[in-house]
């Protein structure tokens, strides 16, 4: 997307980084091809959120360079193609920050400026370094904070993504924000637990130059999103050709224990990271217990997905991992092994990295499995039942320590946002006036292309495994709202 001179002066929305005029323009393909600022030397500052932005936050880019920053990483290096990781330490006390990324400059003399021309502060910038290029917003919460943290997946959880086909996923490529829909009432769903505390983070094996479409679609919802993480697919690419150069280069050790085993290990790794640029299971593993890592110990989550892919049984299996029950060496040869669904997903090198994480994750906070409940979109129609034999059928055949599978939230599926909805009222996520009154809203709307009126709602309340004494109980209150508010 060009970024002409007038939007100079135009308000923007920073952490999306595009002027407001161009928020419903964008579309995944037009960031398919951005290019990349090549061997960046960059800094990551943290700056505490002003009390005033609450109320007002600023739309200038110039504003968020202003206040000064109370933590600072080192002067670090970018990839060549420009993106980069880094954690930051320090002691900050909880409340709300903004980060800032502070171009330093660039170690490649091929290197142009122009493409990150007027992206900060409002000034031409050719050439120009230690320049603030992008902002995000962090939240540090407290050691002993023991709220509810919820993340979900994307696609067929929130969004109606025509997934099934090839061309229902070229099509995405084009999409603008507003043709991109929600399924029903979930937007409404995801402000009203929201509007409690909750803390909202997404997951999607969507590729990485989704990002600003898809903050525009949460922007355009309202949704307030604290974190949202795409799948990085230059990094499997560029692992590729780095294997391949590796080999030609060192052949006497790829034919040590000889030809048929080599390319065995060969065919096993091309496979898998191909078939890793389409599969969720290493990436959700990877990226939740990353998450996770970085959370208060006693902090309690609630995972959201569908059962079109792998949500439910990356959702159980990642409550294995923290509680212990396998790790080391047995873990990484049961996730190269793998095959949930008759898909290999797992690169050694994805298996080696998962291991690593779990044990952080157990050095940090001890064998805890902080998962309250695991919610599943019936997008592919199955149930409850199906979906745990499927899980309990692709589990390890041994594990380092017995399991106590009493401790673990299995899925339990939910037909659509009012499903959602049942499982958050029974676990106590939201009342009884509020379920009602949501459950009402639906009314009128479309789901699996049949349209959700009370008699349907009504099935969706009686088919939800939850107690007897909690469908009776919005039973009726659900019919004495509808005769008070007759739509």
């Amino acid at each position: 997307m060009s970024i002409l001179s007038d939007h100079n002066d135009e308000a923007w929305d920073p952490f999306i980084g595009l002027p407001l005029s161009q928020l419903r323009r964008i579309r995944p393909v037009q960031d398919m091809g951005m290019s990349a600022v090549r061997k960046p030397r960059i800094s990551v500052q943290m700056v505490p959120w002003p009390a005033e932005w609450d109320a007002h936050p600023p739309d200038k880019l110039e504003t968020l360079a202003e206040p000064e920053a109370v933590l600072e990483s080192d002067e670090f290096h970018g990839e060549d193609d420009g993106f980069f990781a880094v954690e930051l330490k320090g002691d900050l006390p909880p409340g709300k920050y903004i980060i800032r990324i502070i171009l330093r400059g660039s170690d490649s003399i091929r290197q142009s400026f122009t493409d990150i021309a007027r992206i900060g502060a409002g000034i031409q910038q050719m050439n120009q370094t230690d320049s603030a290029i992008g902002f995000g917003r962090a939240t540090i919460l407290a050691e002993d904070f023991d709220g509810t943290l919820i993340t979900s997946d994307i696609d067929q959880t929130f969004l109606d993504t025509k997934i099934e086909s090839r061309q229902g996923l070229l099509d995405t490529l084009m999409e603008l924000p507003d043709m991109k829909k929600p399924l029903a009432g979930m937007e409404e769903l995801y402000r009203v637990l929201a509007g409690h505390g909750y803390s909202l983070s997404f997951i999607s094996a969507s590729p990485h130059f989704f990002r600003r479409t898809l903050m525009s679609v949460f922007s355009r919802h309202d949704i307030p999103v604290d974190s949202l993480h795409l799948k990085y697919l230059m990094g499997t690419l560029n692992q590729m050709v780095r294997k391949s150069v590796q080999t030609v280069l060192n052949m006497d050790d790829y034919l040590s224990k000889g030809f048929t085993e080599a390319l065995d290990r060969s065919m096993k790794y091309m496979g898998s990271s191909l078939q890793s640029l389409f599969d969720q299971v290493g990436y959700k593993l990877e990226t939740l217990l990353r998450m996770r890592v970085y959370r208060p110990t006693n902090a309690k989550e609630v995972l959201l997905g569908d059962d079109t892919e792998s949500d439910y049984f990356i959702f159980t299996f990642y409550q294995c991992i923290l509680s212990g029950w396998i790790h080391g060496e047995r873990l990484q040869q049961f996730l190269y092994r793998l095959q949930f669904k008759d898909r290999e997903a797992l690169t050694r090198d994805a298996a080696r990295t998962i291991v690593a994480l779990a044990e952080r994750n157990l050095q940090e906070h001890g064998a805890i499995n902080p998962v309250s409940a695991v919610w599943i979109n019936r997008a592919a129609s199955n149930d409850t039942d199906t979906m745990r034999k499927e899980i309990e059928e692709s589990f390890p055949s041994e594990w380092d320590q017995k399991p106590d599978f009493s401790t673990i939230k299995f899925p339990v599926a939910c037909e659509g946002a009012a499903g959602f909805t049942m499982h958050a009222l029974e676990t106590q996520f939201l009342n009884t006036e509020e379920a009602v009154r949501f459950l009402h809203s639906l009314e009128g709307k479309i789901l699996k292309e049949k349209i959700l009126d009370a008699q349907r709602i009504d099935e969706i309340i009686s088919a939800c495994h939850v107690s007897e004494q909690q469908k009776s109980k919005l039973h009726a209150a659900l019919r004495e709202h509808r005769s008070t508010h007759q739509k």
